[in-house]
């Protein structure tokens, strides 16, 4: 057991050697409650050692949905509506005098599912190993945490507000656990990337932190009010409720499987993630795109990259290749094009990936779109107002036809191939390795900007043999024309 006097109280917390070096643990810190659709409200301090030996409750979600057993390490713990709000420090056992560089995790899941206790996250290796200071947070997902609610006494984007809340605590009492609040990362995967984004994107997270990465987080799903909206009323439908007010009293174990049957209906309307950030005059002016694009991230280095072959994960590939003609027109339809136009990029493909197969085709053209090209677009936003790095990790799941999946860099960014993921990316001695490789360049880009490669167009390849390369996608995403 171990103790630490913060600004916010003084915490229990424990130790964990790795390696034969130490971290300090300090678990379940409630950063700050929140009525529902409310902003978070900073919690003081308190009298008397708080225990911090535990993860606090993660918000709450569904289980067993179309996302549960896609990879590995699926949350299943203990949900609080109003007591989500913790975050958990490591910090090196070994004080060698100064302050470290602070790394703070937001946790992906579509916004929707997720914990900062999932033994994927913990963040003992990334703490000891690079004598960094890590944190790791809870925000509420959902419709508790993305519903606009303004119209019901509420507010909008509460899970952002939350990350926004962490951050400020992280500001006020990370130099007790020997971190530098000067020296602020924040980064994470998926929506958790998502988030990091939008911060990015938000003038009231600015100056919370100097650098930022982004894990396959980058899209073009921020709603405007409008189809916030259509969200909304789907949820009111689901509930079978007579009107929004209801959202206010109606029961969590209610609410959730209801959050759930309304994301169904609105796919074709709204998209894959209705539950999102949204554009709000108070905490979020403009998408990130335009808001990188207009200097709001000015003077902050970011990176950021995807993994090769993100959407293979949502994929069956197992039925036969469709016809070339069918695949145009598919392609046409998607991109908002005539078949003609389709059938061009469909050549493009062909030759940039040298395949005819048209289920591979589609599995590239599918990623680039939903990922590779709005990352594209994100790094070019913001290029013109700081240091902007961009990087492909291409190491495949053990099982055929994932390839380099959706997700599958969490294990190795934390070095934690718990919880199935060692079979699931089939770990050996070059998976451990190239873990390191990421934790190295993550750190010492959380030390002074830099991850050790120049910036774009130039793109790291992360993969068994990584090596730089130059602007790697550059002829299919230009074959798809403008962001």
């Amino acid at each position: 057991m171990v103790e630490i006097a913060t600004p916010c109280g003084r915490l229990a917390g424990t130790t964990t050697e790795i390696d034969a070096r130490s971290a300090h643990a300090f678990l379940g810190i409630q950063y700050a409650t929140a009525a529902r659709f409310g902003p978070p409200e900073r919690v003081g301090s308190a009298k008397g050692t708080r225990d911090a030996t535990a993860f606090g409750p993660a918000a709450p979600q569904p289980v067993g949905g179309p996302l549960d057993g896609l990879v590995p390490g699926a949350f299943r713990g203990e949900t609080d509506e109003h007591g989500c709000l913790t975050l958990n420090v490591w910090t090196p056992a070994r004080r060698a005098g100064g302050t470290r560089p602070v790394l703070v995790w937001f946790p992906g899941g579509a916004f929707t599912i997720g914990a900062s206790s999932q033994p994927a996250y913990d963040g003992t290796r990334l703490c000891a190993e690079q004598d960094a200071v890590v944190v790791t947070c809870n925000y509420r997902l959902g419709a508790l945490g993305f519903l606009d609610a303004r119209g019901i006494g509420g507010v909008a984007n509460c899970g952002l507000r939350d990350a926004i809340a962490a951050l400020e605590w992280v500001r006020d009492n990370i130099e007790a656990f020997g971190g530098d609040a000067g020296r602020v990362t924040v980064f994470g995967e998926s929506a958790g990337g998502g988030i990091v984004l939008h911060l990015a994107a938000s003038p009231l997270a600015r100056g919370l932190f100097r650098g930022a990465i982004v894990q396959s987080g980058a899209t073009f799903n921020t709603l405007d009010a409008s189809r916030a909206a259509l969200v909304r009323d789907a949820l009111v439908s689901a509930l079978d409720a007579p009107d929004e007010k209801r959202l206010l009293d109606v029961p969590v174990e209610q609410l959730i499987p209801a959050q759930a049957a309304s994301a169904t209906a609105l796919l074709a309307a709204v998209g894959m993630m209705p539950f999102h950030p949204m554009v709000d005059p108070d905490v979020l002016p403009a998408p990130p795109l335009a808001a990188l694009g207009a200097g709001s991230a000015a003077g902050v280095p970011m990176i950021i990259g995807t993994t090769t072959d993100e959407m293979r994960l949502f994929l069956d590939l197992s039925a036969p290749p469709p016809p070339r003609e069918k695949l145009c027109a598919r392609v046409g339809r998607y991109a908002g094009v005539d078949a003609a136009r389709g059938g061009e990029i469909v050549t493009t493909y062909e030759r940039a990936l040298g395949t005819r197969d048209t289920n591979e085709i589609w599995a590239a053209l599918f990623t680039d779109v939903e990922m590779q090209r709005p990352a594209a677009a994100m790094r070019d936003a913001q290029r013109a107002h700081g240091p902007t790095y961009s990087y492909l990790f291409g190491w495949p799941a053990a099982r055929a036809g994932l390839g380099a999946c959706h997700g599958i860099d969490i294990p190795f960014t934390f070095g934690n191939f718990v919880d199935g993921w060692g079979e699931f990316v089939g770990a050996d001695q070059a998976a451990l390795g190239l873990g390191r490789t990421i934790r190295d360049a993550w750190a010492a880009f959380a030390r002074g900007g830099d991850p050790g490669w120049p910036g774009v167009p130039a793109t790291m390849h992360f993969a068994r043999e990584s090596k730089l390369l130059d602007d790697p996608l550059r002829e299919r995403l230009s074959s798809l024309g403008p962001h």
